[in-house]
């Protein structure tokens, strides 16, 4: 149990979560939370959620992600073509997938199950984490952080400079939000695939 992240959709504001429940997965997961999941939230959505087995018994309780679908999908919208932007990597289709997706498929409230990485360390640092990426989606969606493509980026040598991703990563929240997402490898390349961005659908 708990051998992955996983996001779902319930018809009324979860307070619980078990096995039985009256939910449906929409994505998940392996140690990790895709870019698009994160992209959903902000640090207003914490809350403290109850875990429970078959038998019906409190296993244990951390703290995790739950929304209505309606302020998900306006954050999402907001951030979007901001992330579309910066990353400038052909990934337009992946984003706008995410969106029709949820659109389509989602019921009125979100909920992220991150119980396998709450699990793997202390809670102090799991929310540390996750705090520290949503701080990196705050920074992207700010005032401070403007920026337009140029085509300078397609020069041989000098071409890089001109990118913006190299700026976006000196603040430590973006940096961090693409790290634990899979976006950013430990090269410093920008990857992107549909498992990172969206997980498992």
């Amino acid at each position: 149990m708990f051998q992955r992240t996983s996001i779902h959709s319930h018809n009324s504001h979860p307070s619980a979560f078990n096995s039985g429940g009256q939910y449906k997965t929409l994505a998940h997961s392996g140690f990790q939370l895709p870019l698009c999941w994160l992209m959903l939230f902000d640090e207003s959505d914490l809350q403290l959620q109850k875990v429970f087995s078959h038998e019906g018994e409190q296993t244990c309780e951390y703290t995790t992600l739950i929304c209505t679908k309606e302020q998900a999908l306006q954050r999402y919208d907001a951030l979007s073509e901001r992330v579309k932007s910066l990353l400038g990597q052909r990934c337009d289709t992946y984003f706008d997938y995410w969106h029709q997706y949820l659109k389509n498929n989602a019921d009125d409230y979100l909920h992220l199950d991150a119980t396998a990485l709450w699990m793997t360390g202390d809670e102090q640092a799991y929310l540390d984490n996750l705090r520290l990426s949503l701080s990196g989606l705050e920074w992207i969606n700010s005032d401070e952080c403007r920026w337009k493509r140029s085509w300078l980026e397609s020069l041989p040598l000098i071409g890089r400079a001109f990118d913006p991703i190299e700026a976006a990563l000196r603040n430590p929240g973006v940096k961090h939000l693409l790290s634990q997402c899979g976006v950013l490898e430990v090269s410093g390349d920008i990857y992107i695939d549909k498992r990172v961005l969206q997980g498992e659908v």
